[in-house]
């Protein structure tokens, strides 16, 4: 049978896998694939009237309609499931072919999203194993009953389906089937692998959170250095890629399986590499093993400098302290880091972002403070408890799980102390504070002169950050820009073929 999945955004590993295993199944596959140009999920060019210029979703569901598929997939994360729950509404009335639903949304809210009587099915929880097996029940024509992880209708009611274990052996997975975002991602330039699944901490505000629960603390998982390296060796021979992203939660929790892993890819893929890592788990010989394997940039999730906060309401273990300490490792051994910080935070207050700049401008190696907005997924803890302290109502949990969410870059619904002008004046300065050091910091922090960033031209502030890029050879975000006139010549060769179709 064929199977088209149906996707908007980045590059998704997760429907690479199962790509890989239908594919060992006999199955055709192809993805159907909308970039989200000047979306929300892009986190430098965001233009609602950019984006809905460019937004073709006829063109995307002619596509569909012409691969013939006999089931349709959608990978949706809360912020882009009522883009998908709209595109899978348009499609079941051109077609009746089954939609199955999976990805982090669904599995948060399968009971809000089996609501959608254009979908068939839900997936919840990882899919290796039950997809196949629904793939066997749609090409025979009978009910998923007995798949695990499957939620489906049954003369009109609608049957949920307990999750099974997950796979125990991340190494017994075929490596992704990268074939699929070929056309898309020219991974010459940047290859992004996995080498866990999950993450060990339980931080209020993160889906991988209540993956731990519904897993009862099983989920995370690693592959053995062995076999990330045949991945690694496979994919250089076919892409001879030029950067690797590690883009494992945390990188860097087991020291042996580090060194076992770095040793052998200097050696025999040699490229620079970036990871994501928590401070508490850097230390001086960590950080040696990393600048000596070719890390060039770790990126650290800090979210605020309030402990009260980080604590109380974050989940999170570290300590300002441990953030100092790792940073100042960094700059010893002359590694780059960016850090994440997060506006929106219940109880969140104006000194709060002026104790955060202050504290980030002591750094040298400090490459980029990428700034998010706090979003609530459904039916996390900071969720509830935002719902208890009355941040949040009964009304907007409705619409949270429904998907309609503000995003983590561009639009927000401030709901702390620190009013949303503030905040827009406290964001532009971190995105310039690498190049500002601690005098220039002060300077804006001092006698109010923060609020005369609420005026500067957002243009400008972005030049400002490609000056900070290109100081601190930030490859990564340089290569975004190189990649905006392709995507967009690409996005008018759509329109240019929808109109001829029509």
């Amino acid at each position: 049978m064929r199977v088209v999945f149906v996707h908007q955004g980045r590059e998704n590993v997760g429907v690479e896998v199962l790509s890989a295993l239908l594919k060992q199944e006999g199955h055709e596959v192809a993805l159907a694939y909308d970039q989200g140009l000047f979306g929300p999920n892009d986190n430098v060019f965001y233009s609602p009237r950019l984006e809905r210029w460019f937004e073709n979703r006829d063109r995307l569901i002619e596509e569909i309609c012409s691969l013939k598929a006999d089931l349709v997939g959608f990978s949706a994360y809360t912020n882009t499931y009522p883009w998908a729950a709209e595109t899978a509404r348009r499609l079941k009335s051109r077609q009746t072919v089954p939609i199955v639903f999976g990805g982090i949304h669904p599995t948060l809210v399968p009971d809000r999203v089996m609501e959608n009587e254009a979908i068939d099915y839900v997936l919840v929880g990882e899919g290796e194993s039950a997809v196949p097996e629904l793939c066997a029940c749609v090409e025979a024509g009978r009910e998923p009953a007995g798949v695990a992880n499957v939620w489906y209708r049954s003369d009109g009611t609608v049957v949920s389906q307990p999750p099974r274990p997950p796979a125990a052996d991340l190494d017994s997975l075929p490596f992704p089937d990268k074939s699929l975002f070929e056309r898309y991602v020219n991974f010459r330039d940047d290859y992004l692998v996995l080498t866990t699944r999950g993450c060990m901490q339980n931080c209020s505000y993160c889906c991988e959170s209540f993956l731990n629960r519904l897993y009862q603390g099983r989920y995370f998982r690693r592959r053995t250095p062995q076999n990330v390296l045949v991945e690694l060796r496979q994919m250089h021979r076919r892409y001879r890629f030029r950067e690797v992203m590690f883009n494992d939660a945390i990188f860097f929790t087991d020291r042996e399986w580090l060194g076992e892993l770095l040793r052998d890819f200097h050696r025999d893929i040699g490229v620079p590499f970036r990871c994501f890592g928590q401070v508490q788990y850097l230390d001086e010989e960590i950080a040696e093993l990393l600048v000596e394997s070719g890390c060039y940039a770790v990126e650290f999730g800090v979210q605020t400098l309030n402990e009260g906060t980080r604590k109380r309401i974050l989940h999170r273990p570290e300590t300002n302290e441990q953030n100092r300490r790792a940073f100042e490792i960094c700059d010893r051994f002359g590694l780059s880091y960016d850090v994440d910080h997060m506006f929106g935070l219940p109880h969140e207050t104006a000194d709060d972002a002026i104790e955060a700049a202050r504290f980030y401008a002591l750094f040298r190696r400090l490459n980029r403070i990428k700034c998010h907005n706090l979003v609530y997924f459904p039916r996390l803890a900071i969720t509830d408890l935002s719902l208890e302290e009355g941040l949040l109502s009964d009304e907007d949990i409705s619409q949270i799980e429904a998907g309609r969410v503000n995003d983590f870059f561009h639009r927000d619904d401030i709901r702390s102390p620190l009013l949303k002008r503030d905040k827009q004046a406290f964001v532009k300065l971190f995105k310039i504070l690498p190049l500002l050091g601690p005098r220039g910091t002060e300077f804006f922090l001092r006698r109010g002169r923060i609020r005369w960033l609420r005026f500067a031209p957002g243009a400008a502030v972005v030049a400002l950050q490609v000056l900070v890029a290109l100081k601190n050879r930030d490859y990564r975000f340089l290569l975004y820009f190189r990649y905006y006139p392709l995507r967009i010549r690409r996005a008018l060769a759509a329109r240019r073929r929808c109109r001829a179709f029509h």
